[in-house]
């Protein structure tokens, strides 16, 4: 069996994709898929007012807030519900969602994702 120690200063975050979130978003990713579709771990950065496209998980992810204030909004849902330091989301594969900051708050978030893959929608 293998362990992996990844040190944070060891890991780059650059820009995340402008196919698929709007606004300044870095993403750093910590712990790379290590067989395809396999768990993998990253750490997203959102400016102010920054967000994801609408997107779908295949597997299931759980999204961890480290700080600020950030929105989620899933199909269905009249109006995005706000998260905040601390809080715990576990997203179900299939449903459409996007997540990002608030207008007047950066937002970071740690997302791991258990399996699968994600499809990219349509901007936020």
């Amino acid at each position: 069996m293998d362990f992996a120690i990844i040190p944070e200063a060891a890991v780059p975050s650059p820009p995340a994709a402008t196919d698929k979130f709007t606004g300044g978003v870095w993403q750093a990713d910590i712990l790379p898929a290590t067989h395809p579709g396999g768990m993998r771990g990253n750490r997203f950065t959102y400016a102010p007012g920054a967000r994801s496209h609408w997107h779908i998980h295949t597997g299931e992810q759980a999204l961890i807030v480290l700080s600020g204030r950030g929105l989620l909004q899933w199909e269905g849902l009249d109006e995005p519900r706000e998260l905040a330091h601390g809080d715990w989301i576990h997203v179900e594969p299939g449903i459409p969602h996007w997540h990002g900051a608030t207008a007047d708050s950066t937002f970071v978030h740690l997302a791991i994702t258990a399996t699968g893959e994600t499809h990219w929608l349509n901007p936020a």
